[in-house]
């Protein structure tokens, strides 16, 4: 299914040019875990059509769970909770 949306995501949908901005708050931490450290962060995605229009696309919260390998820290999971389930045009680019 991956590969099938990539590929119309590329060729075959025509969307109207747009870019997005994403902006990610400040994280909260919360507690470490055994299987690791626990963090939430909100997030706030902004669309900016051809003609300068700006759009509210989506806001919410992530929700994730943080490993430290050897010193290294990398994610385990990521939840994308967003604070409406309406998006007024197809989803085509992950949050």
């Amino acid at each position: 299914m991956l590969r099938d949306r990539v590929t119309a995501l590329r060729t075959a949908n025509i969307y109207e040019r747009q870019s997005y901005r994403h902006i990610i708050g400040l994280p909260v931490l919360g507690s470490s875990e055994t299987d690791g450290i626990s963090a939430e962060a909100p997030f706030l995605v902004i669309r900016i059509k051809r003609d300068a229009r700006t759009d509210l696309f989506a806001t919410g919260v992530y929700c994730d769970k943080i490993r430290d390998e050897a010193g290294t820290l990398r994610f385990v999971e990521r939840l994308v909770i967003c604070d409406s389930g309406h998006f007024d045009t197809l989803l085509a680019i992950p949050l």
